[in-house]
Order: C-alpha cells, then structure tokens, then sequence
C-alpha cells in the first residue's frame, strides 16, 4: 500500500528534492542534520500521509526554510541559487521522496536505518538506475535493521498461531506466512485485507503495517 496517490509523488518527489539541495548546498547545512530534523517534523508527518495543502501548497525552498525555523529558530535564509542544481544533495532528497511513497514507511523509520549521507554516497551505483532497483536495495537494509515485522510481533504478543489468525481474519495462512516473511509487501495488501487482520488481533491497521 503507497504512502498516498501516486498523482502527488512527482510534486513530493520535486519539493523535497529542492529542499534537501537548497539546505545543503547553499545553506551548508550538513545532510545528516537537515534530514535528522525533517523526519521529526510535523512537515515529514504531513508529506508522509499525502497531506495535499503541503505537497502542492509550498515549495521546496519554503518547506526547507520551515523546518529549519522550527527546528533550530533560523530566520536569516539567503536566496536560493536561479536554477537549482541536480546535485547529489537533490537527487538524496528525491530518491528518499520516492521510497518512502512505495514502501509507506515513515521518514524517522527509514532514516534509523539508511542514514541520508548513506543515501548519498549510493548516488554514483543508483542515480542512473530504475528507482525499484534503490527501493530494493533500501528493503534489504531495513530488513536487516528491522528483522521481525510488525504483524508477528503483534500476533507473537496476542498468543495466536498463523493458523488460528488465518481462521479468525479469514486471511490465507500462505498470506499471513509472507507477510511475516515479507515476501509479501503488506504494505501493498488491500485495505480490506489489513482490517481484517487488525481487528482479528484487536489493534488499529497501522499497528500492523510497516511503516
């Protein structure tokens, strides 16, 4: 399941690209902080629910600009540059837009795990490629972070078997058998789906999906 409509990914993708360009490169705020203090802003919570009046209202300089007020009380923000440059800073900014849309995790989540100077140094092997062949590789390093998924550990707590949360949501034991593998996204299940899986081990959708 993506984060939001894949119709505002190009605008999410462009706002945060400028915006990790411009706190970098002519700010010189270094990657790490900047990122460290968007993830943990209420900006990244609203970006991350497909928050529409942020993605489509607000450009990337002023999405930069507010998280640094916020974060650190800046107020003296020089111009940005007339034409941004495609850096390494602005394609780590739209290469983490874009992952954190298809795999629905949070910012804060992703950044425990793949650290955005990490995301940066990968820009020589990925900047070319498919942006699947980047999200593939940013899965097995938060697999390795986070090996158990949400889903077993909420069953684990809960003392039911697949088999008897299979019988009780009416979900395929060979389903629940790849999620908890994750060879199966459930992120990307119907939301018919995760509900009932929810409400079978009696907590919200969001306590099961890895995010």
């Amino acid at each position: 399941m993506n984060a939001y409509p894949e119709t505002l990914l190009p605008n999410a993708r462009s706002q945060l690209a400028d915006a990790v360009d411009y706190a970098v490169i002519d700010l010189g705020v270094p990657i790490d902080d900047f990122f460290s203090f968007f993830a943990a802003s209420i900006w990244a919570r609203r970006i991350e629910r497909g928050d529409r009046p942020t993605i489509l209202g607000i450009s990337g300089i002023e999405l930069a600009q507010n998280v640094l007020s916020d974060k650190t009380g800046r107020r003296d923000f020089k111009p940005a540059r007339e034409s941004l440059r495609r850096t390494k800073a602005y394609w780590t900014g739209w290469i983490l837009a874009y992952y954190q849309w298809t795999s629905g995790r949070t910012f804060r989540e992703i950044m425990q795990a793949l650290p955005a100077s990490t995301v940066e140094r990968m820009y020589g092997v990925y900047h070319e490629a498919p942006e699947e062949r980047f999200a593939a590789t940013a899965d097995d390093i938060l697999r390795e972070k986070f090996p158990e998924t949400r889903l077993k550990r909420i069953r684990s707590a809960y003392g039911c078997s697949q088999a008897h949360l299979a019988k009780l949501s009416g979900i395929g034991l060979r389903s629940i058998q790849m999620y908890e593998q994750r060879r199966k996204n459930i992120n990307k299940a119907e939301a018919e789906s995760i509900l009932r899986l929810a409400r079978a081990l009696g907590c919200e959708m969001e306590d099961i999906m890895e995010v």
